[in-house]
């Protein structure tokens, strides 16, 4: 399981979640007991608070649990308290942004569409430089530039990363057309690891499923039947998940990654050689 604190404790919300399902108790009901508003139940359940160790054991002890999942679901509460790596970074994160980061490095997959830009994880410091310079200026702009670099390394665990690109990414001069045969070269290099894979699709194919759309999908290790799907829309960002619906959401992350497969088997030509490092 990723050491992530962030997703250590989205994984412990939804095991107390099924716990109390499972022991047939509903939200008020555990509040009752325990003296808490309703509403303190339904947060932690959607993760809109931390919960402390002390809760978590109380918790664990009103479900009925025991033995080495009780010891288990504790060590989780202990670990999901500790500070992430991207601590430092906060202040210039989205809370959309931390959960993205979380999930980027605990997810097992991820496939990423973009429509725009060179993902964020693919990009070199130069061209990072060039788009992050639209959004900030001084130590934050530098801050930026740090956190995008760092999150690179998400790349050399043993997680699947599957790119797809739309060709205006690699035609779109971003900086400068030196960065830009860089940014080129470096795409290149990566679809060389045996865990990433880049694809691209020419503007021949023309219109292909939700191609307006820049998405990720996140699919996780250990059991978990969760998907994720992170959506960068003109109005802000958006996150889904099969485990706990949005409402009013016209698709599911089931339905982007069915997009991200049809994609992949029918329009999305391998990035190789096919794409001059000087176009």
């Amino acid at each position: 399981m990723s050491e992530n604190p962030m997703f250590l404790r989205q994984r412990l919300r939804d095991r107390l979640k099924r716990a109390r399902e499972a022991a047939g108790m509903t939200q008020q009901q555990v509040a009752e007991v325990f003296g808490w508003s309703p509403s303190k139940v339904i947060r932690i359940e959607n993760g809109k608070i931390g919960i402390s160790i002390t809760d978590a054991m109380a918790l664990v002890q009103h479900y009925g649990i025991s033995g080495d999942e009780a010891t288990e679901l504790v060590t989780l509460a202990k670990a999901a308290r500790q500070p992430s790596w991207y601590a430092p970074y906060k202040s210039i994160m989205t809370p959309e942004l931390e959960a993205y980061v979380s999930y980027e490095e605990s997810a097992s997959i991820v496939r990423n569409f973009e429509r725009n830009v060179v993902p964020g994880i693919l990009q070199t410091e130069e061209y990072a430089r060039a788009i992050l310079e639209e959004f900030w200026t001084g130590p934050e702009l530098e801050l930026s530039v740090e956190l995008r670099m760092r999150r690179q390394r998400v790349l050399e665990t043993g997680a699947e990363f599957f790119f797809i690109l739309d060709e205006s990414v690699l035609r779109r001069t971003v900086g400068s057309d030196a960065v830009m045969r860089q940014q080129r070269e470096a795409l290149l290099r990566a679809n060389e690891y045996p865990n990433v894979q880049i694809q691209y699709v020419p503007f021949g194919k023309g219109l292909y499923p939700l191609f307006r759309t820049p998405y990720q999908i996140f699919e996780f290790a250990g059991g978990s039947d969760d998907l994720v799907a992170y959506l960068e829309n003109p109005d802000g960002e958006v996150l889904l998940s099969e485990a706990m619906p949005r409402y009013g959401a016209k698709r599911s992350p089931a339905d982007y990654l069915d997009a991200f497969w049809h994609v992949e088997r029918t329009v999305a030509e391998n990035i190789g050689e096919s794409v001059p490092v000087a176009a």
